[in-house]
């Protein structure tokens, strides 16, 4: 080994507090997470969370035999639910769900339901890892649009807390916004996907009128199914194309992006948010919730980069390549935003960027 990259090595490998012990334990910790992720999606597969949340304080036999589910299995499930803080007993015999589970993993329509997200990883992303061993010999990449109707409505859910957020807080938060929603105003989501944030838009703000604008058409084909037996027809649309298929230029009050940027390819983003701005009236605001990736060698294991970089990581044969915060700002400023971009990070690490026309 040259003298030169000896010193560097030893330089970053000398830590007299890191023992192999201290190292073997962090693969430990990780494979009982694979382990933890896969016990959460057989409780939400099986209605093992819905049943503790209607009927508290169950035994695993009640359990088995409601649900008609073969009672050793389900023993095991509690009990290792126990071990890993999803479930509270006292007497390994009576088990309710430990606090707030009932709403992160039994409750879909609750905005902090994260069995979407869990599902997305079980059900596809362990697949994606399994092309991941030719992909990263080749290059090749599945994207996600039009893979199938579960992959979007699944895609739907784990975003859903996002868009919840966005119809309760962020946009009435935008600055004189909130009296525009009262009033009516015209919205355009761009990558709506099945639709699930126009619907909580339409539902929430009456008078306004709400595109979604996608080119995934599994993801429309949800969202026209659920207009159609919806009652909000007159103040609903969606739109297959890009953006301008939308709307005419100065038409829109305010454009959302949410968990949209990064699925973007780089080589296309500055004509999205070229067209953005396009179709924005003046003082109009663009909100985008996205994440961002780190841009300096120190932010790579700060906690709110954490997600982002996992994200990167499981996206990557997507052909998803995540933004930093300089390409964010660079691209809002070139499509022609002159106004001051309101930055904030919230969660475990959601970036939230608003601007004004």
């Amino acid at each position: 080994m040259p003298l030169q990259i000896g010193r560097f090595v030893n330089k970053l490998s000398k830590n007299d507090d890191i023992s192999p012990e201290h190292q073997v334990a962090k693969i430990f910790e990780w494979r009982r997470g694979f382990n933890v992720t896969y016990l959460i999606s057989l409780g939400i597969d099986l209605g093992l969370f819905k049943y503790l949340a209607q009927t508290p304080a169950s035994t695993p036999q009640q359990i088995a035999q409601s649900l008609s589910l073969h009672y050793p299995y389900i023993e095991t499930w509690c009990k290792t639910a126990f071990a890993v803080g999803i479930l509270e007993t006292e007497n390994c015999s009576n088990y309710i769900l430990a606090d707030h589970f009932d709403k992160i993993l039994a409750n879909d329509t609750n905005p902090r339901y994260l069995g979407g997200y869990v599902k997305l990883g079980v059900d596809f992303a362990a697949k994606d890892f399994k092309f991941s061993i030719e992909a990263y010999r080749t290059g090749a990449k599945v994207p996600f649009q039009n893979r199938s109707e579960s992959f979007a409505e699944t895609v739907g859910i784990a975003v859903s807390g996002l868009h919840a957020l966005t119809t309760h807080k962020l946009l009435p938060g935008l600055n004189g916004f909130n009296k525009k929603l009262e009033r009516g105003c015209k919205i355009l989501d761009v990558g709506c996907g099945t639709g699930k944030l126009v619907f909580q838009i339409a539902k929430k703000w009456r008078n306004a009128n709400v595109i979604g604008v996608d080119i995934d058409k599994k993801g429309l084909s949800i969202a026209e199914k659920q207009l159609v037996k919806s009652d909000l027809k007159t103040n609903v649309e969606f739109v297959e194309g890009d953006i301008p298929a939308a709307g005419k230029p100065n038409s829109f009050d305010v454009i959302t992006m949410i968990e949209v940027l990064h699925e973007i390819s780089p080589k296309i983003r500055q004509k999205v948010l070229n067209n953005c701005y396009r179709l924005l009236k003046k003082e109009g605001w663009l909100l985008i919730v996205d994440e961002t990736y780190p841009s300096k060698t120190e932010d790579f294991r700060k906690k709110e980069y954490q997600f982002p970089i996992q994200t990167a990581f499981e996206e990557l044969t997507w052909g998803n390549i995540l933004p930093t915060a300089e390409a964010q700002e660079k691209l809002i400023k070139s499509a022609g935003f002159k106004t001051k971009i309101n930055r904030n990070i919230i969660g475990e690490g959601f970036t939230i960027l608003e601007v004004q026309k």
